[in-house]
């Protein structure tokens, strides 16, 4: 006959056995939600508060630091699930200081720019406000403050990306196209469906079916479909870019933006981070100032000559014996355009990884050269504490674009609103003279070297 005293440890073991199981299960439970809440989750963890104190073998189960942990990952979660209260933004009101404007660029210009800009975030009704003139002033103002890794430049051709928190500048865009008198031209987008437009138009003119200038459309906003080289990557197909994420183009009078331009071809790309909190939350938006665009005929012309030219010379600077010749010049080097050098090391690079599989190589390979610098950086980022030569390779990307190394394909432009409505008047010649003791010239901004790179 077995002992009672025997019988009764043998039971407590037992009930032991079973707390601790329980304890696991709970624990589980709560680790496998560490990004939300569950509404069972409250009592959960109550009742493993039941056993913080239980006898030593339970206590290893539900050591404080595993009761920390599940703490701390609850307040991840709530502050996870609590809504971002985003500061309203605004326009930067501060005009105590001006900024020297840049040689090409009108100072008053680029104010009113700067005002229409703000506008068109900020009220709802600045659709209406969207013409040929306040445009202008538009790109006056990108041109003005046009930033490279935290130092202003010249622009003098090339591409601007926006990146807008509030979504609201391309929506503002496409509620003043759709409210236009002739609509967008939609039926003409397309090179051929365009060509045949202008053959037909000039057939019914010959034929004094119609009057010559009654073939040239006043419609400000068209949409050019895929017409465009830019950003090919927005969609796999042809037909699938036209169709969701097609390009639209406006027409300036010449002499009205600088170096000469007369179009801007602008369109919306996917965006890349979908965290509210991440400053290149948001729509992303491309704009490019071109020298001619497409509803006459003769800029159409002007327009081919110019695309022909630039996809000439891309195929020659490919061509190491050209790439220091006067034909490649750094004319282009604000455009979307990847740096084939720094792809080309990349790649290099990712032959070392000997973790890596040749399908693998291959997958990482194409990516990097379809997303270009952002897509190169996310990849070295995967391997940046494993091997010194992916350490090094990053910092130079780092040291070549700066902060806003997660957000460009190349040599780009980037913008984010609230950097355009934080930025600072430009300097007027009678905010220099007459007004001295209310403007001053602005002290050069400090640059921040890689700061808020991760």
């Amino acid at each position: 006959m077995i002992p009672n005293h025997i019988i009764k440890r043998h039971a407590e073991q037992q009930n032991n056995l079973n707390i601790i199981i329980g304890v696991l299960g709970l624990c589980a439970i709560v680790l496998s939600s560490p990004y939300d809440i569950p509404i069972y989750i409250p009592d959960v963890l109550m009742s493993l508060c039941q056993h913080s104190h239980d006898p030593d073998l339970i206590q290893v189960c539900l050591t404080t630091d595993m009761f920390l942990t599940l703490v701390f990952l609850i307040s991840i979660s709530l502050t996870i699930s609590w809504p971002i209260k985003k500061p309203k933004l605004t326009l930067n009101s501060n005009d105590t200081c001006c900024i020297l404007a840049k040689l090409n660029i009108n100072a008053t210009r680029a104010n009113h720019g700067r005002k229409f800009f703000s506008n068109i975030i900020l009220n709802n009704d600045s659709y209406k406000d969207i013409n040929e003139d306040n445009v202008c002033s538009l790109m006056h103002f990108f041109m003005q403050e046009a930033v490279l890794n935290g130092r202003p430049i010249k622009f003098s051709k090339g591409m601007f990306v926006l990146y807008d928190s509030t979504n609201e500048f391309f929506t503002r865009f496409m509620v003043a196209k759709d409210n236009q008198k002739h609509g967008s031209e939609e039926h003409r987008s397309g090179i051929f469906k365009r060509l045949k437009s202008f053959a037909t138009n000039s057939l019914k003119s010959l034929f004094k079916l119609q009057k010559l200038n009654q073939t040239i459309s006043d419609t400000f906003i068209y949409v050019r479909g895929d017409e465009s080289s830019h950003f090919r990557e927005r969609a796999l197909s042809k037909l699938q870019r036209k169709k969701d994420y097609p390009a639209y183009g406006m027409d300036v009078k010449h002499g009205c933006m600088p170096n000469g331009f007369g179009h801007i071809l602008f369109g919306k790309l996917k965006g890349l981070y979908n965290n509210e909190s991440d400053p290149y939350y948001g729509d992303r938006i491309y704009i490019k100032p071109e020298e001619f665009g497409l509803q006459k005929f003769k800029h159409y012309i002007g327009h081919s000559g110019k695309y022909i030219q630039s996809v000439s010379r891309r195929v020659l600077c490919k061509i190491s014996k050209f790439q220091k010749s006067p034909i490649c010049t750094k004319d282009e080097a604000f455009r979307e355009n990847i740096d084939m050098k720094l792809t080309k090391k990349w790649n290099q690079i990712l032959s070392t990884i000997p973790i890596l599989t040749e399908d693998e190589r291959t997958s990482m390979r194409t990516k990097a050269s379809n997303h270009g610098i952002y897509g190169i950086y996310q990849q070295t980022s995967r391997f940046y504490n494993d091997y010194i030569q992916v350490r090094d390779f990053q910092k130079e990307l780092e040291n070549k674009y700066g902060r806003d190394i997660r957000s460009r394909k190349g040599n780009e432009i980037i913008f984010t609103t609230e950097q355009l409505l934080e930025s600072r008047i430009s300097c007027e010649a009678t905010m220099l003279t007459s007004n001295l003791t209310n403007h001053l010239q602005c002290p050069a901004p400090h640059k921040n070297m890689a700061a808020n790179l991760k």
